[in-house]
Formats: C-alpha cells, structure tokens, sequence
C-alpha cells in the first residue's frame, strides 16, 4: 500500500519539488479522509474550490478511505512514540493508515518522519 501524506499531495497539486515523485505513486495511492480535509483546507487558504480539487485527486486514481475507530486509536497512541508528541493530528492520522499493512510506503515531505521507528518505509519526495 502506498500511502500519501498532505505535503505529498501538495507538493503535485502547487508543482513543487518532489512532484514528480509523487505522479509516479498517485494511481492507487491511498489517503484518509483526514489528509483529504487537510489537502482541500490548503485549497481553499489560496482561493481554489475544494470539489475542483477533490475531482483532480479522483480523476488521478487516487483512494479515499475513511479512519476507523482502529485508525483513531493507533493514531493516538502514536503521541507515546519517540517523536510522536511533535506530529500533527493529520501526521498520526496518515501514519495510522499506512500502518493497517505490513510493508506499507508512506510518501510525504516531512523529513521529521524518517526518524520515526515504525514498521513503514517512508518515502521522502525531496
């Protein structure tokens, strides 16, 4: 499973560094509801409406799933974990995604998770 943080998505959708990256994993990456609502709030922020968005991302193949209670609970704990105390909410709730499968990948911009142990591969974009 591939899984796409905020800083990913973003990355493509402003055409920063890393986007290319990222259009190379977004047909089938996957990303919660939670991303998803932290991806359109940037939208809106620059005056861009958030269905315009949300339509791209589809269009692009991207799958959108819901946090479970499951999600919600891995994604609190995960404040105990080295470091877990300085990520964000959105940050624990993509996290808590990627850890629903062994092997997963979670692609994101944030250098900060590549220190985290957990049995993930981060995949920094740039």
């Amino acid at each position: 499973m591939r899984v796409l943080d905020a800083s990913a998505l973003l990355a493509l959708l402003n055409d920063e560094q890393g986007a290319d990256v990222v259009s190379t994993v977004i047909d089938g990456g996957v990303l919660s509801t939670v991303t998803l609502a932290e991806v359109l709030g940037k939208a809106v922020d620059v005056g861009v409406d958030p269905r315009t968005v949300q339509a791209r991302l589809a269009a692009a193949g991207v799958v959108v799933t819901e946090l479970t209670p499951t999600d919600a609970v891995m994604a609190a704990g995960l404040r105990r974990s080295p470091g877990g105390t300085a990520l964000s909410l959105g940050d624990r709730c993509c996290l808590a995604v990627a850890l629903r499968e062994p092997n997963a990948e979670v692609y994101t911009a944030d250098r900060a998770w590549a220190m985290l142990d957990l049995p993930l591969r981060t995949v920094l974009i740039r």
